[in-house]
């Protein structure tokens, strides 16, 4: 359950990145938690103050940052991460995504572009672009180990559908008038799936879905 704070961890060994990086997430609803400049210290931090979000960046380098990525969803599979990515982005987007990654953000975003992408993660909605998604979907679905086990909870028919429909990259609004719902009911079938697939948002749930064999 969301806390009435979002609760961030910013991980980066650069310190005008972290320092920069604060000043930008002081608003209202959001709070900074932490930072830490080794992926060693922002485990610890993650043990002990436990975050909605982590933000990491792209100064740890893209194999130590994907390497964190991986052991921060294996123990805790609710905390958001989000990539910063240096101009241009990075070519291992749909790697990121696959392991765990709910969104990336590029180190020249307006402040509020920042804000807007963190809350959106921190509700459990997707801020990757709709081809990015698919596109991870797709090379996820060629591994071997995807299908490999079974959902925590079984999902209704309805809530594979709505699954089904977050791969495609629809939003809420798309998804509610594709089935002729109202929007609110939506976001109540989203959040159910994201439970029950016991990930921490809607590109997760995808990803998740795919490993389970609930997408095709």
């Amino acid at each position: 359950m969301q806390r009435s704070s979002i609760r961030v961890l910013v991980v980066d060994d650069s310190a005008v990145v972290r320092v920069g990086m604060k000043a930008m997430l002081r608003a209202p609803g959001i709070r900074v938690i932490g930072a830490a400049t080794t992926t060693q210290g922002a485990s610890r931090l993650l043990e002990a103050r436990r975050p909605d979000v982590v933000l990491v960046g792209a100064a740890l380098g893209e194999a130590d940052g994907l390497a964190f990525l991986r052991g921060v969803k294996e123990r805790w599979p609710t905390t958001s991460v989000i990539m910063l990515a240096k101009t241009g982005g990075s070519p291992h987007v749909s790697r990121a995504i696959a392991l765990g990654c709910s969104g990336y953000l590029d180190l020249t975003m307006e402040r509020q572009d920042i804000l807007r992408a963190v809350r959106a993660v921190a509700r459990g909605e997707c801020t990757v672009a709709p081809k990015l998604l698919r596109q991870a979907l797709k090379e996820l679905g060629r591994e071997p180990a995807a299908r490999a086990q079974e959902p925590p909870q079984p999902l209704s028919a309805i809530e594979r559908e709505v699954l089904r429909l977050i791969a495609e990259g629809l939003t809420n609004r798309q998804i509610a008038e594709r089935l002729g719902y109202r929007i609110g009911t939506v976001k109540d079938y989203v959040q159910r799936v994201i439970q029950k697939l016991e990930v921490s948002d809607r590109t997760q749930a995808a990803v998740r879905g795919m490993r389970l064999g609930l997408v095709a």
